[in-house]
């Protein structure tokens, strides 16, 4: 006798880019952001909100990065929203300063988010973002 299980819905595995840590690749994360968020139905103002959000925490990894260093963005898909990670590999391991403003920015557009730095993983970013309540 065996025991139908119901159907989970399966996790979908994570979406990683690679690329230089050079500002004028930051644009391929924020359409990798946009374009994610949009598979998954998001309104436009989410849609928005993950670019910007990838845009400035990026952009705040790389901001002295050395030349040959990799920004690596991880994003995890789960039922409830989007987490975003962020790595710069051959880097500085000192933690970036938040500018004022773009600490409020990211507290507008996102659920929360840190960015941390040491000796042993570098610099690195977390965000995470659920969907909205807006209607389209």
């Amino acid at each position: 006798m065996s025991i139908a299980r119901a159907s989970e819905p399966e996790q979908p595995p994570p979406i990683r880019l690679t690329v230089p840590a050079e500002f004028r690749y930051l644009r391929l994360a924020r359409v990798t952001a946009g374009a994610i968020a949009a598979d998954l139905d998001y309104g436009m103002q989410d849609i928005d909100d993950m670019r910007v959000a990838v845009d400035e925490l990026a952009a705040l990894l790389i901001e002295d990065a050395s030349a040959g260093a990799e920004l690596e963005i991880c994003f995890d898909v789960g039922p409830d929203g989007i987490a975003a990670t962020g790595h710069l590999r051959g880097g500085p391991s000192t933690k970036p300063a938040v500018h004022p403003v773009a600490a409020e920015l990211l507290a507008l557009v996102v659920d929360r988010y840190d960015v941390t730095a040491d000796a042993t993983h570098g610099r690195r970013f977390r965000f995470w973002k659920q969907r909205g309540d807006e209607l389209e």
